[in-house]
């Protein structure tokens, strides 16, 4: 299960990442993050993450440009790191420190 708390410009992201909890409802209620003109995606309390988890950030990081939203993430897990590595996707992400 994953959860969002939502605060202003602020996104924290807590649970599990996976393609068993990325499911269309969430999806969509999700991708409105986008809609502001900045959002940060706090990954600090994300438990597990697996490569649907993955592309669904970079899926999140793709809509933010279209809309011109400056995105950025923080605390991201070390198994979210190794994998963007892996799949040579890490340049990709727009990592900020807090």
């Amino acid at each position: 299960m994953i959860e969002v708390q939502q605060a202003e410009q602020k996104a924290i992201f807590s649970g599990a990442l996976t393609r068993a909890t990325i499911t269309p409802a969430f999806d969509k209620k999700y991708r409105k993050l986008v809609n502001n003109e900045r959002i940060i995606i706090d990954l600090a309390k994300v438990s597990q993450v697996d490569t649907a988890g993955l592309a669904w950030i970079l899926l999140l990081i793709e809509l933010a440009a279209s809309k011109a939203c400056h995105i950025s993430l923080i605390n991201l897990p070390e198994d979210l790191l190794k994998l963007a590595s892996l799949s040579a996707v890490d340049t990709l992400l727009p990592i900020e420190t807090p």
